[in-house]
């Protein structure tokens, strides 16, 4: 077991691992230098593959102006990452720059390989292994994400047009079909030995049938599967009880700040 405080580095540490590997598998940008990450995808909604992370102690205003200067030659907006009590001085600045909170997520890490829960009749958790299988996955995942942000089901297929988006070999994707109807996916891409667990959706009319919980532990275990000491993920609100059922602990809070037009 690691000492909490190498636990909480090595997260955010997947997590940068996980925007980077993600941006360049949908041909994206990367670019990381003085303790800033910074990368853009193919689309300009600003969640996730547009995202400005601190991993170091770059000056706010500094932070904010090489964002700036990053995504508008991309001709992007994009999301600023910020860490409880560790970015009080990077909130403010956005807030002065006109961004807005957008989203509270909840970094949580699991350390053993949980329990698939039992599937009721008619349900099945398929891994993704073909072109098929990654058209399936986005189209979850697209459709569970549909109000989360205006433009994000494009931003997703955006993401995922190439098969070896997911079909990698430190990478699983799962799809649970009800009766045979996609309903619930999520996914695990395994970095310096921890398992980043992500794009965990549900479709809309199959919330509250544990799919997502079933979505979520098949990607989990895949991940210890593939070599991973721990898994860990950023909860958005919906998503906590599900992680908590199976296990997961909360250790960090991150907060996004996005451009106010995008947020109305």
């Amino acid at each position: 077991m690691y000492p909490e405080e190498e636990v909480v580095r090595l997260g955010q540490g997947t997590l940068a691992e996980a925007l980077k590997e993600t941006a360049r598998r949908c041909s994206g940008v990367v670019l990381e230098e003085h303790g800033l990450l910074l990368v853009a995808g193919r689309d300009p909604c600003p969640v996730f593959v547009n995202s400005a992370l601190r991993t170091g102690k770059m000056d706010a205003s500094e932070t904010l102006s090489r964002a700036e200067a990053f995504f508008g030659k991309c001709g992007h907006r994009y999301e600023i990452w910020t860490r409880d009590g560790a970015d009080a001085d990077l909130e403010k600045a956005a807030l002065a720059a006109g961004m807005r909170l957008a989203a509270e997520l909840r970094a949580m890490v699991l350390h053993h390989s949980p329990e698939v829960p039992e599937p009721s009749s008619g349900v099945e958790v398929r891994r993704v292994e073909d072109g098929d299988g990654v058209r399936e996955f986005t189209n979850v995942v697209a459709e569970g994400f549909r109000d989360e942000a205006p433009g994000l089901p494009d931003l997703v297929r955006s993401t995922f047009s190439d098969p070896r988006s997911i079909i990698a070999p430190d990478t699983a994707a799962f799809v649970v079909c009800d009766h045979g109807e996609p309903a619930s996916a999520a996914m695990t891409m395994v970095k310096e030995g921890i398992a980043w667990i992500g794009w965990v959706a549900t479709r809309p009319g199959a919330r509250g049938r544990g799919l997502g919980r079933l979505a979520t532990a098949a990607a989990t275990r895949a991940g210890f599967a593939l070599g991973a000491t721990f898994a860990s993920l950023e909860a958005t609100k919906m998503g906590v009880p599900v992680y908590l059922r199976l296990g997961y602990r909360e250790v960090l809070r991150y907060r996004n700040y996005w451009p106010k037009e995008v947020l109305g």
